[in-house]
């Protein structure tokens, strides 16, 4: 009987330990799939006031997706000066549009500063993430 259940018990942890490892692929790879299908599929969003795009609904996951991804990877203070990197580089911008271009229209400057933290929050989950790959599932 004992023995049934030590089968039983490494039997369950296999398949958890595999579940777990698809999931972290799946939490991996999911902007690609969302960029792909956003490509592919060109959803309409006609009914919204301002024009969006699939990677405008990307960004929030991906920012959450910057602390989950830093946990998974054991660096956990890097994302606090990642957010401290994105601010700073939202108040130099604005700065430049401001004091060099003499003109700052507040939705253009929080239209491409919002494309800008979607590049580097992808950058950020690719790298982190890969990482956090290397080490928990191939390491």
């Amino acid at each position: 009987m004992i023995d049934k259940i030590d089968f039983i018990v490494k039997e369950w942890w296999i398949v958890s330990e595999t579940v777990d490892q698809l999931l972290y692929l799946f939490f991996y790879l999911f902007p690609l799939l969302m960029i792909f299908i956003g490509v592919k599929l060109k959803p309409n969003l006609s009914f919204l006031p301002i024009p969006l795009k699939t990677v405008d609904f990307l960004t929030p996951y991906l920012l959450l997706s910057v602390t989950i991804q830093t946990y998974l990877a054991n660096l956990e203070p890097a994302h606090l000066y990642f957010y401290i990197l994105l601010s700073v580089f939202g108040i130099g911008y604005a700065s430049y549009l401001a004091f060099s271009k003499r003109i700052l229209i507040v939705g253009t400057f929080f239209r491409t500063w919002w494309r800008y933290t979607f590049i580097f929050t992808l950058i950020y989950h690719f790298v982190v993430g890969g990482y956090g790959v290397f080490v928990n599932l191939l390491g």
